[in-house]
């Protein structure tokens, strides 16, 4: 082992003076407002993180010379850990919508806070059709909605009780065998990753100027109004959640305000001089999005359609059918026709123990003319490890295949002192 150098040290003056004076490795302290150390002197030995040995001092502090002789220390643990660092050569493939760990992109750190690197590239291997993967994922999203069974404060109201409204409820799946519907305001309270979900074999609505506001942390990413019928707001109402019919259109009263999605299976949205913005948090885990994270308003067979000056903040697109009425929107995405939008759309961040560093995750999509061109990935992120935890990289499909590799590299760059509070 190689000769070491500490920057800096500090150590307790006096039993009876609470102040610590820094000694520079040079051997001159640095002033403090105690005075100064005119020499100091460390015959010490250290490996990577501890240090044994004795410092002596001799110099004055405020003119008291004697305050200050000689400080003895048997052990210092050193502020920061290693850089971790591991590289591979393999090729990972990405087939899989769920998060699948990178092969050889894993690794334990020291505790300690760390600049996370990631870099590598990926290929293209296959592309396929964004609004038939679309279709499929609003399938799999209305089996995986409709597979639920009734919990939470359903059980105390009552299969029976229809009409929501003016009343405060947590998270829970909410069954009913008739038209539903909500009036007033209703309040949704839990977590970020409770669910509330409101499910009818009939149809299912809002009155006019009706409110679903949430508290306690919810967020709309996990409210779900789900018919078997048409599922629509009324006018002048202000909804945070998601309409999802299943065999009927699904659609918004005029002036409408819906913090969510508006799907159809078979059925044709349509929206009236209303506002759709993207849901707000991370949907729960047992629920699976896809491809249709993009979309405000999608359906797998009909006709999206708008009247007047509505705003949407994400995507409009339909698998089958004309899409009409948006030009006098603003879309802040993209209109996707029936069977356009042929893509490769994959997602990779870093995870830490399996859970995702939200600002690190990237999504890249490329056209079906990228097939088999490289592309770089770079992921940078800055997070706390403690000891025992696993770092590790991790990427999912949400149309096409792709192949992450074979060079990529993963480095952990501690940062002296953790984060700033």
């Amino acid at each position: 082992m190689g000769n070491k150098r500490i920057s800096e040290l500090q150590i307790e003056v006096n039993p009876q003076i609470s102040d610590l004076i820094p000694i520079a490795s040079n051997g001159t302290s640095k002033r403090t407002t105690l005075g100064s150390v005119v020499n100091a002197e460390f015959p010490a030995t250290f490996s990577d993180t501890t240090i044994t040995g004795s410092l002596g001092i001799s110099g004055n502090i405020n003119g008291a010379p004697n305050l200050v002789t000689t400080s003895s220390f048997n052990s210092y643990t050193a502020s920061h850990s290693p850089i971790a660092f591991t590289r591979s050569n393999n090729a990972v493939l990405i087939d899989s919508p769920t998060p699948i760990i990178v092969t050889d992109m894993s690794t334990s750190p020291n505790l300690g806070t760390y600049i996370v690197n990631f870099n590598s590239q990926f290929t293209v291997d296959d592309t396929s059709s964004q609004t038939a993967q679309a279709k499929t994922d609003l399938i799999a999203l209305y089996n995986q909605l409709n597979a639920m069974t009734a919990s939470g404060d359903e059980t105390n109201r009552g299969v029976n009780s229809t009409t929501y409204g003016n009343e405060t409820l947590g998270p829970g799946v909410y069954i009913q065998t008739a038209a539903t519907n909500i009036t007033g305001t209703l309040t949704l309270n839990g977590t970020s990753d409770d669910l509330f979900v409101f499910r009818t074999a009939g149809a299912f609505s809002t009155s006019t100027f009706a409110e679903v506001i949430l508290s306690g942390g919810a967020v709309s990413n996990n409210v779900w109004f789900v018919a078997e019928g048409t599922a629509t707001t009324g006018a002048d109402s202000n909804i945070s959640g998601s309409l999802l019919a299943n065999q009927a259109a699904s659609s918004t009263g005029a002036r409408a305000k819906l913090q969510g999605r508006v799907f159809s299976v078979t059925g044709a949205p349509s929206i009236d001089t209303s506002i759709l913005s993207a849901p707000t948090g991370t949907i729960n885990s047992y629920l699976s999005l896809g491809s249709l994270d993009l979309f405000n308003i999608f359906c797998g067979t009909g006709a999206p359609s708008n009247a007047g000056a509505s705003t949407v903040q994400l995507s409009v697109g339909t698998n089958t059918g004309a899409i009409t009425g948006f030009q006098t929107a603003t879309v802040g995405g993209s209109i996707v026709p029936a069977g356009a939008g042929t893509l490769s759309i994959f997602r990779v961040g870093v995870y830490v123990d399996g859970v995702l560093i939200q600002d690190s995750l990237r999504s890249t999509s490329k056209p079906f003319e990228a097939e088999h061109f490289e592309f770089p990935i770079v992921l940078q992120t800055v997070t706390t490890i403690t000891q025992g935890q696993t770092i590790d990289i991790r990427g999912y499909s949400e149309i096409g295949i792709q192949t992450i590799g074979p060079r990529m590299s993963l480095v952990l760059t501690p940062i002296m002192g953790g984060l700033p509070e």
